[in-house]
């Protein structure tokens, strides 16, 4: 049985494919549109799934799409703005009016579907937005009973919703309505602090280990031991500029080009926040539920620092988080609800991978080099060479096997560099990514020679826990451990990635470090690159010494 997931509406579209329980195929649109955050209709990623497995439309038994059926969004935000909840204006009026007349005409998706990929046989189904976060998260646990947190920015009228997982079915135990919502908090405070909000939460919270929380933001969120509210309203103005609320509370919008002590305390204070505030929900719900098993899904769980806390509270003693958090992992849980209306249970197998997207074989990528008419030279063991590279003090991009799905770099799309040095951070944000330098990069570490580096360290596949550098970790990976002490860590097994773990290893056995520095292989503002003719034109850009594309480097240097 083939289902095809879609993720499509607000932003983050993305596809994925379910056959026979298994999921086997996962990608963002905007790794193939090269159009960052794409939030179009996904049919370049939905081709991708196709031609993935060798299948067509024609073969598709379900489509499942990650949004509830059309007009619901829209008639709760008309009842805001009707009501007084929502700020009464033109704009906010008209674009209400338009998103419902455009989700009717296309009929939610369906529509556009069915005219790009003529599919007679595939039965058409809308899952609520939520419970497709739900199930992105539960399905690939392998939890049986679990509580299940989704908090994001909105669904269609749900902006935080707490599950139980028990004995096979899933119910709801609580509910935070739009515009009550952490999503909308954080994003409002990444507008105030002048950067783009849906975009770059990662900026706050990196600049958050800056400051000191010394803002009183008990006007915009009130938490309790196991409760929490925003005031959502005040996030919002007449048009998508207006932060005349928030201003009046927090003073006028902040400069991001001139960060002072004053933007590093507000992203603080906005982070200490969020990390109670989540705190409180898992009380609630693990209260409510009595499990001490936790999935975690929604654009706010891509909060690692804060699931990190979490994961020390002593209130759980698992945690799994969708590495695919967002609106694109929502595609997951859609296709996966679908799958157990059919046959009636869910897989409950464990599924750590998330290298689900296109892959290059070698005879793709030597073709490539040729057409680019580039020097070359091949190596059996591409691994032992790029670990020599980097213990030579090279900045390499790493291009191998199948993409990740997800927001994350773990192994296959990466810029990599050697973590002893602390100047190595400022050499790549600089050189290569072009960001600001006051953000920090992650680590991926040998999950055997990860409690070396990092306190209270668990297993942590995905890089989407946070966790404290050891007195050893700071001396001997400075270039990773962020100025708090904090690192977002990706652990590494041979059984999740051979040719990376080899790498690490390798790497560890000329240095005596058995880690190394990973971003995502991009340019700031692109997409994480996909091809290789992606990744051969962001080397040529870019500041890095050496790219290795399977089995071949190609050198800047002589």
């Amino acid at each position: 049985m083939n289902i095809l997931g879609i993720s499509f509406s607000m932003h983050e579209s993305a596809a994925c494919l379910v056959q026979d329980g298994k999921l086997v195929f996962a990608c963002a649109e905007e790794r193939l549109s090269k159009l960052k955050q794409d939030a179009s209709f996904p049919a370049l990623a939905i081709q991708a799934a196709l031609d993935f497995a060798g299948i067509t439309a024609a073969d598709v038994d379900h489509v499942a799409i990650a949004w509830d059926r059309p007009g619901r969004a829209e008639w709760h935000t008309m009842k805001l703005l009707l009501t007084g909840q929502f700020p009464l204006s033109r704009m906010r009026l008209e674009r209400t009016v338009m998103s419902l007349v455009q989700g009717r005409r296309h009929r939610g998706g369906l529509r556009k579907y069915t005219h790009r990929f003529s599919s007679p046989n595939a039965k058409l189904h809308f899952v609520n937005h939520h419970l497709a976060h739900a199930y992105s998260a539960l399905a690939p646990s392998g939890y049986r009973d679990a509580a299940i947190l989704v908090i994001d920015g909105r669904g269609a009228s749900e902006a935080t919703t707490l599950w139980h997982a028990k004995d096979g079915h899933v119910s709801k135990v609580g509910e935070y309505r739009y515009p009550d919502s952490l999503g909308v908090f954080y994003a409002g405070i990444t507008a105030m602090l002048g950067f783009k909000p849906l975009s770059d939460e990662w900026k706050v919270m990196g600049l958050a280990a800056y400051g000191r929380p010394t803002y009183n933001l008990g006007e915009l969120i009130k938490v309790n031991e196991n409760d929490c509210k925003v005031e959502g309203w005040k996030f919002f103005g007449r048009s998508d500029d207006d932060l005349g609320k928030l201003e009046q509370v927090l003073g006028p919008r902040r400069d991001p080009n001139a960060i002072t002590q004053d933007n590093k305390d507000l992203a603080s204070s906005a982070q200490a926040a969020c990390e109670q505030a989540m705190l409180a929900l898992l009380r609630r719900v693990t209260e409510q539920t009595g499990e001490r098993k936790l999935c975690l899904a929604g654009g706010v769980a891509l909060n690692c620092k804060a699931n990190g806390e979490l994961l020390r509270s002593g209130l759980i003693d698992e945690i799994y988080v969708q590495p695919a958090a967002g609106d694109d992992g929502a595609c997951i849980g859609a296709a996966y609800r679908i799958h157990e209306q059919v046959t009636g249970s869910l897989p409950y197998v464990r599924d750590e991978n998330s290298y689900l997207g296109t892959e290059h074989g070698d005879d793709e990528v030597e073709s490539v080099l040729k057409t680019y008419k580039l020097s070359y030279y091949r190596k059996n063991d591409p691994s032992q060479e790029a670990a020599r590279l980097l213990a030579d003090g090279n900045l390499i991009g790493w291009f191998q096997g199948r993409m990740e799905f997800g927001p994350r770099a773990l192994g296959n799309r990466s810029i990599l560099s050697d973590p002893r040095f602390a100047e190595n951070r400022d050499k790549v944000n600089a050189a290569v990514k072009f960001r600001e330098n006051w953000r920090p990069f992650a680590p991926s570490v040998l999950e055997e020679k990860a409690p070396i580096y990092f306190q209270d360290f668990r297993h942590s596949p995905h890089m989407i826990l946070s966790f404290w550098a050891t007195e050893e970790g700071k001396r001997l990976i400075p270039a990773v451990v962020h100025v708090d002490g904090s690192c977002r860590v990706q652990s590494v097994t041979r059984e999740s990635n051979l040719r990376y773990y080899e790498l690490i290893k390798q790497f560890g056995e000329m240095t005596g470090v058995y880690a190394v520095m990973n971003t995502s292989f991009n340019l700031k503002g692109d997409a994480i690159v996909e091809s290789p003719k992606d990744a051969i034109q962001t080397f040529f850009t870019s500041g890095l010494d050496h790219l290795v594309i399977g089995s071949f480097i190609v050198s800047k240097k002589s």
